[in-house]
């Protein structure tokens, strides 16, 4: 009986130093969600406008003014997801358990997620509005793709 009480003793803690080891490794290697999301839209329709067009001017200062807003309404956005992650580790420390507040701060974080996605796509259309229909063509190939493979 005292063997076995040693073997599982010895299983949990060899499990548990081998989570910490993970979790310590992923936070290491993982960027912020900031730089992630916000990085993968906005970096694939920049890059597609500067390999496949050739863009005016006045085409230019329009994609300038949507990036400009979309940035602002972004970091808006992720200061409420910051803020309600805060608000979820605070509400399950208090009795470690997925309390009402917990899942209140969880509802705030998928409605702000939700929200970041349809900025993203809002970001989206807006540059394709700023295009002619040609590069429009080009465009819809390319993004289609891009947000298949990325997360918003």
């Amino acid at each position: 009986m005292i063997r076995s009480w040693r073997w599982w003793l010895l299983t949990a803690v060899i499990a548990a130093a081998f989570g910490f080891l993970g979790a310590w490794l992923g936070m290491r290697h993982v960027q912020p969600p900031s730089a992630v999301s916000q990085g993968t839209v906005r970096a694939s329709v920049e890059s597609l406008l500067k390999r496949e067009f050739q863009l005016s001017a006045a085409q230019r200062a329009s994609i300038d003014e949507i990036d400009r807003k979309f940035t602002r309404t972004h970091n808006l956005i992720w200061a409420d997801v910051r803020m309600s992650n805060a608000e979820l580790a605070a509400a399950v420390a208090e009795d470690m358990t997925l309390n009402p507040q917990a899942k209140v701060a969880i509802q705030e974080i998928q409605e702000s997620v939700g929200r970041l996605h349809t900025e993203s796509i809002q970001y989206v259309l807006g540059v394709r509005q700023v295009l002619t229909p040609e590069q429009r063509v080009v465009y819809d190939e390319h993004i289609i793709v891009a947000l298949m493979r990325v997360p918003a």
